[in-house]
């Protein structure tokens, strides 16, 4: 008796989390798209794998995909989950946006000193920008969200990594790494910023 009430609970959950990833795929998509094409017509191209990518662009990219796949994540959602969705989207913004920025400062800092600019020391900004970016924005967004230290910490996860190479792979871009250039890496970063708006907006 208890297994029949559990299989279909379970389905409703199965049901709810796959419609989830869909609004959050959807709206990271799209979320996506726009800014690619608002920057395709700026650079009058009209192929988006030869875009070119500045810091504002990549910060105007990663914040419309993750705030995009947030909101679409959360319609028809009950509360506890629009405020989990939220959680989350803050952290991905800032896990965008804090490696991105002190990467490109540090860039520039290599580059306006002699001694510091070669390849292996900006390749050593750049880690330690991405590094020291990541730790600040699950920090920060500890401290928005739970200021008292009431509950567990969000930690720092292996996804959450993984997706910080688009930080890696813009930071390079900007510095004009032969590797970054001559592979395409940077085309990937679309992508990349797609999938972080997609974990927000399917966090339940």
């Amino acid at each position: 008796m208890l297994n029949s009430i559990q299989t279909p609970v379970r389905q409703n959950l199965a049901n709810q989390n796959n419609n989830a990833k869909i609004k959050a795929a959807f709206g990271a998509i799209v979320g996506t798209v726009i800014p690619v094409a608002i920057m395709m017509k700026k650079q009058n191209i009209q192929n988006p794998l030869k875009l070119e990518y500045n810091l504002k662009d990549m910060l105007v990219l990663s914040s419309a995909s993750i705030m995009a796949g947030t909101a679409s994540g959360m319609i028809n959602e009950p509360l506890k989950s629009k405020e989990n969705k939220i959680k989350e989207g803050t952290f991905q913004l800032l896990n965008a946006a804090f490696p991105a920025i002190l990467s490109s400062i540090a860039l520039k800092f290599c580059k306006s000193h002699k001694q510091f600019d070669s390849a292996i020391f900006k390749i050593i900004s750049v880690l330690t920008g991405i590094t020291t970016g990541m730790f600040m924005a699950v920090k920060t967004a500890n401290k928005i969200f739970d200021p008292n230290d009431k509950n567990p910490d969000r930690k720092l996860s292996p996804k959450d990594c993984i997706a910080s190479i688009d930080d890696a792979i813009g930071a390079l871009a900007l510095a004009k790494f032969p590797i970054v250039q001559k592979l395409h890496f940077d085309k990937l970063l679309p992508v990349i910023y797609a999938y972080c708006g997609y974990r927000a907006g399917k966090t339940n």
